[in-house]
């Protein structure tokens, strides 16, 4: 596979961008619920307090989880928790798993992938306890503004439910001043990482964002699981919110210019229809009816060394998603083969 914009991400973060000297490698370090330095950092960043931080050495993933599992810690037999569709799978299946009765908010691609406050509202009741979305929204990149995330936190606070917001992917649109969707209310915990906006996946550095009291939830559910994280992708992690600036400005050198290709491209290319979001590194065209998503990712793979992803993993299955955080040259080789793979299919 020589192209490959299945993956979520950017390209990988050059290590010199760090800038780590021989005393930033360490084996272990002074912890007790985490890291305080990297607390501090991060609640630098997001202005607020470090009692409302939680890290955890696993990205955003394991962050969803933990954020799931403290906000839904004791409640009763029968609590029903509300996640969007289409979705990343994971935010799906963490509530499943946990036991709980899962609804569906839809999100559609005719409404832009824009929350239906009346259709949320719908689906509330005394029996829900949590609600889960994507902003940057994914598959298909669409933001979720802050008057509406008010709503959302309104709707729930009425029945004493708790609102997630995995907002990796919102990150790649800030600079030095953040909007974490954390400051939407006082029921709302959010998640993030370094992974999807600065390329730094391999220190699987993830953290969630919330009430102080929920937090210190999360730290007693992760001293029964890991006690503490990893001491080398902590410092490592710490070094890079110090040198972000930098970081970003490597990152949006190439993403920023691919979100205009990606623009021109599907002006060219009408079998497509897109809502291109106004950042991140994510889009979810719907294909042409008679073209099936797997169909069309099967020939790009084999014919066009091309990868992207089937929509059938975000319950879609007339969709691709495609990243657009890759290489230049290679997002215009891509493009250009999801065109060919269309005329061989059609």
């Amino acid at each position: 596979m020589r192209i490959n914009m299945a993956r979520s991400g950017v390209d990988a973060c050059p290590p010199s961008a760090l800038g780590l000297t021989s005393r930033d490698l360490v084996v272990t370090l002074p912890v007790r619920d985490g890291y305080m330095p990297l607390r501090e950092a991060i609640a630098r960043r997001y202005r607020v307090d470090a009692d409302e931080v939680f890290t955890v050495s696993g990205g955003t993933s394991f962050a969803n989880w933990f954020a799931c599992a403290a906000a839904l810690d004791g409640s009763p037999r029968g609590s029903e928790v509300i996640v969007e569709r289409p979705t990343y799978e994971p935010l799906l299946r963490i509530p499943e798993a946990l036991g709980y009765r899962v609804r569906r908010l839809e999100r559609r691609f005719e409404d832009r992938y824009a929350i239906d406050i009346a259709r949320f509202a719908s689906l509330v009741n005394r029996r829900t306890r949590l609600a889960v979305v994507s902003n940057l929204h994914n598959p298909s990149g669409a933001r979720i503004d802050l008057a509406t995330l008010r709503r959302l936190s309104a709707i729930l606070r009425r029945v004493g439910a708790f609102l997630v917001v995995d907002e990796v992917y919102l990150e790649c649109l800030w600079g030095a001043r953040t909007e974490s969707c954390v400051h939407a209310g006082p029921n709302v915990l959010t998640t993030n990482s370094l992974t999807k906006a600065y390329g730094l996946d391999g220190l699987r550095a993830g953290w969630t964002l919330g009430p102080s009291e929920l937090i210190s939830r999360a730290w007693m559910i992760q001293d029964l699981l890991a006690n503490n994280g990893v001491a080398p992708g902590e410092q490592m992690t710490l070094a890079a919110l110090k040198r972000l600036a930098g970081i970003r400005r490597h990152v949006h050198a190439t993403l920023d210019p691919n979100l205009e290709r990606l623009r021109r491209f599907f002006d060219r290319e009408r079998r497509l229809e897109a809502h291109v979001p106004e950042g991140g590194n994510v889009v979810f065209p719907r294909l042409p009816r008679g073209v099936g998503s797997d169909a069309l990712a099967t020939r790009l793979l084999k014919r066009y060394s091309t990868l992207v992803v089937p929509g059938r993993f975000f319950e879609r299955p007339r969709h691709i998603r495609i990243s657009f955080g890759c290489a230049p040259r290679l997002l215009d080789q891509g493009l250009a083969n999801i065109s060919r793979a269309l005329d061989d299919l059609m």
